[in-house]
Parts: structure tokens; sequence; C-alpha cells
């Protein structure tokens, strides 16, 4: 979901379905932010919370209770102030990053917890994969990326 400007011309990196890296043409205001996956957080010092996302950043939050590991943020560039908070649950829309259906926008059907050594697991309208493949776009626009039937 990186953005790349060269010169006046901005490009979002997104997977094809493939599971190539492909640079889609997209305007100046869309150039203007990213969504990033939250990996993990953590506490630091003097109580607050800091959320690790996928692409190396780290963001203090005010609310910690509501940042889930799995959740995405959409973040300014080159402020990186978080914009908005997508939250992954059912009904959310989703970039598969891994498997079969790579590079391919879905909705979230069922998520399912398994409470032992296996990921979890999240099922979409006729397939499903593990939590790691799936990255939380919300309603953010992608270009080049389709929506799976």
């Amino acid at each position: 979901m990186d953005v790349l400007t060269l010169g006046e011309e901005n490009y979002r990196c997104v997977l094809d379905t493939n599971g190539r890296l492909r640079y889609r043409p997209i305007s100046p205001e869309e150039a203007s932010w990213k969504v990033c996956r939250i990996e993990g957080k953590s506490t630091i010092k003097g109580g607050k919370t800091q959320v690790h996302l996928h692409d190396g950043r780290n963001i203090i939050v005010d609310d910690a209770s509501e940042h889930k590991t799995g959740d995405s943020l959409k973040i300014s560039l080159p402020e990186q102030e978080v914009l908005e908070h997508i939250k992954f649950g059912e009904g959310t829309r989703c970039m598969l990053i891994g498997g079969v259906h790579v590079g391919k926008l879905a909705d979230v059907t069922n998520y399912i917890v398994k409470r032992s050594s296996m990921p979890n697991e999240v099922e979409f309208d006729g397939f499903g994969t593990i939590t790691d493949n799936v990255f939380t776009v919300g309603d953010c626009a992608l270009p080049g990326v389709e929506v799976s039937q």
C-alpha cells in the first residue's frame, strides 16, 4: 500500500492476482494517505500505548483498548497522523495479500478464533484463509484491485 511519487506522478503499490507488486497511478489527493495494518502494540514510558504497523512505523495512540491487532490505520503522509481507524471484523472489506486469492478484495463473512497454536481463520463468500493473508482496507479505494466474486 506504499505511495511512490516521481515528479508530478503518484503511484500506489498494490498486489496483482499473481502476487506481484504493481504500481497503479493515483491522484495527488490519494497520494496524501496510506493504509497500514496493526501488527502489535505495547505500553511505553508514561503509560502511553504505541501500535506497531506492518511497514515498520510506530504510532502513539490515545485509546489502547480500541486498537487491535489486525485492524488498520489510514495515516496521512508525510505527517503520519491517524486519519481513520478501520476495524477488522465481519462485514469489513479486506485485501488478500497471500494464498490463492491474492490481490483481490473481499468482505469478511465470518472470523474464527482458534484456541490453539493453529492460526485464526477468516471466511469470505465461498472461500477462507488465515488472518496473516488478510489486510483490512475498509472503504479505501485501491486502484487496479478487483473485488472477488
